[in-house]
């Protein structure tokens, strides 16, 4: 089973408000999985023949070249959707309406070593009744396709690239942001999810990404009038190195300066990517923030990686990196000292849960399993608490999207904005 990166609970928490979608449910008669599959067919005779989730092969992920297609030929993409708690790839059950029909598939009425259940593509989209994200019961483009297997439904949505990045940009960027920062966020996705289509990590379930922040967050709130345009005014637009993708990070908010996959333990950073001062987001309530996190719970958490009981007796931090990250943590204890590395773990190891953050507007919200940002100081008082000051929300990676939205206000275009984050990179159509 696929389990969500537990950033994902924060992340969410970061997404403009909730957007519900106002569709109207039709009451109709329930039929059984084979009428629902003859009724289906026979509305859409011309139907693609179902590919067998099970036995996709990672060598068949077809690899396409930035030459070889065109922006209109940069074919489809195939989204795994996660349960509603974005917990597992299999769900328990799937429910969904198409042009009033509704449409049960449950382990009665469908075997394990059934072919894919596919339902068309329709005008008005297909309703996931099964599925809960921010904007509602989330209605998809494209088909979708399901498969029966031992642990239970995989769903597949299956749709043009650039219609799934309608639905990607307001779930990752407010869509009340400026228009040149939505561009730079759209051409970002647009290049993070090209590049997924070339790799295939999830090729042995017949999918190009899912819909989680495992890669980018897909259909949590629905397609917006300004992130939809900004998709429109870059179609096909990539950023590249040397003729190739790049993996064109993003996070929220900076501390000041923003870092690259050193951070993830990459021996040498990407050619493309740069350590820059960031002063864009300077005032915005993430720059800085400071929480208290009980001796105890450290100690805790201490003792469940040595697997013994002794006793915390220090927390420092070891190393930075070039942009003042936090890329190793020295524990110390009374039966040995270890060191947690990389950013996400060390994140993780502090994580504020049930612990307050207080912002730099003095707003407090409650700490999630993640600390803030790998930007901060600390400040310990053995045996009581550890006090930490940081700043920035995010992994730092990239282009920060306030920052982006206040150069944006400032009067910079999508591409300076873009060349601003990340180094010696161009623009690309693809096809160009």
């Amino acid at each position: 089973m696929m389990l969500l990166n537990s950033v994902a609970e924060v992340r969410l928490k970061e997404k403009q408000e909730y957007i519900k979608v106002a569709q109207q449910q039709t009451d109709s008669n329930k039929t059984t999985l084979k009428d629902q599959k003859r009724s289906i067919e026979e509305d859409n005779p011309e139907k693609p023949e179902p590919q067998n989730v099970e036995n996709v092969n990672e060598s068949s992920v077809t690899e396409k070249s930035i030459t070889e297609t065109g922006s209109e030929e940069a074919g489809n993409i195939r989204v795994l959707l996660m349960t509603t708690d974005y917990q597992s790839y299999f769900h328990p059950q799937v429910t969904a309406l198409r042009d009033g029909k509704e449409i049960i598939c449950d382990f009665e009425s469908m075997s394990v070593s059934e072919e894919p259940m596919v339902i068309p593509a329709h005008k008005n989209g297909i309703q996931l009744t099964s599925l809960e994200r921010q904007c509602g019961n989330p209605v998809y483009q494209g088909t979708i396709e399901i498969q029966r297997t031992d642990q239970g439904f995989t769903v597949i949505n299956e749709l043009p690239l650039e219609t799934y990045l309608e639905a990607v940009v307001p779930s990752e960027m407010p869509s009340t942001y400026q228009k040149e920062a939505l561009k730079a966020q759209a051409v970002c996705a647009r290049t993070y999810a090209w590049k997924q289509m070339q790799e295939g990590r999830l090729s042995k379930y017949g999918a190009d990404v899912d819909d989680s922040v495992n890669f980018q967050v897909y259909q949590n709130i629905s397609p917006q009038q300004k992130t939809s345009e900004a998709v429109r005014e870059t179609e096909g637009k990539i950023l590249c190195q040397n003729g190739e993708p790049v993996q064109a990070y993003y996070f929220s908010t900076s501390s000041g300066a923003t870092s690259t996959d050193e951070i993830w333990g990459a021996e040498e950073p990407a050619p493309y990517l740069k350590s820059v001062d960031c002063r864009f987001d300077a005032e915005e309530p993430w720059s800085r923030w400071e929480t208290e996190i009980l001796w105890e719970t450290l100690e805790s958490r201490a003792r469940e990686i040595q697997g013994d009981s002794g006793k915390l007796l220090g927390v420092s931090v070891s190393r930075v990196n070039q942009s003042g990250a936090v890329t190793g943590l020295q524990i110390n204890t009374e039966t040995g000292d270890f060191l947690v590395e990389t950013e996400y773990e060390i994140r993780q190891f502090l994580s504020p849960e049930g612990s307050m953050i207080t912002e730099k507007d003095g707003t407090q919200v409650q700490g999630g399993k993640l600390l803030p940002s790998a930007y901060f100081e600390i400040s310990a008082k053995p045996g009581e608490s550890v006090i930490l000051t940081g700043g920035g929300y995010g992994h730092g990676v990239g282009m920060s999207q306030t920052g982006a939205d206040q150069m944006a206000e400032q009067g910079y275009t999508c591409q300076e904005i873009l060349e601003y984050f990340f180094k010696n990179i161009e623009i690309l159509q693809i096809g160009s």
